[in-house]
């Protein structure tokens, strides 16, 4: 039997994992489902707790996945993020040959998923990525409001 999940269910299980693990680093999460909705990779921001500037949720959880298994079945994943993709990471998941793109917050300065860019729709580079935004978007700006807000009044996390 096939157990399906749907984007709110997918986005809750990434607000879990972005209220987890280290206080540190922003509390944005990532996660990739396959087609029947089983979660196989997902991950945390963890720039500062890795010291790398890449270490962004998505292309964390990119690399847990694997490129081999990405290549063969990513446009029947889904990869859901509680942020809007930067560019970077954008471009990370057109890479990959995701096929559909959930995220929650909208990202104002350097969404790249309709905000300010949209590199996952570009006819230019080939096929586009489906994207499904704005969804459980005020739990997602939530956390993220209250992460920027102690740091404001505490200085890093």
């Amino acid at each position: 039997m096939v157990v399906t999940r749907s984007p709110v269910q997918l986005m809750r299980l990434a607000l879990e994992v972005a209220s987890s693990g280290s206080p540190n680093d922003l509390p944005i999460a990532a996660l990739i489902a396959d087609s029947d909705g089983s979660v196989i990779g997902s991950s945390k921001n963890c720039v500062v707790a890795n010291g790398q500037v890449t270490a962004h949720a998505e292309l964390v959880t990119l690399e847990s996945v694997g490129l081999a298994w990405l290549k063969n079945k990513g446009e029947h994943m889904t990869i859901v993020v509680t942020l809007e993709p930067c560019p970077m990471c954008a471009w990370a998941i057109r890479s990959a040959g995701i096929g559909r793109l959930v995220f929650g917050a909208h990202n104002p300065q350097y969404g790249a998923a309709g905000s300010v860019y949209d590199l996952m729709r570009d006819s230019r580079h080939g096929r586009g990525v489906e994207v499904i935004g704005g969804v459980l978007e005020k739990e997602c700006q939530l956390l993220l409001g209250d992460a920027f807000s102690h740091i404001r009044n505490n200085g890093p996390r």
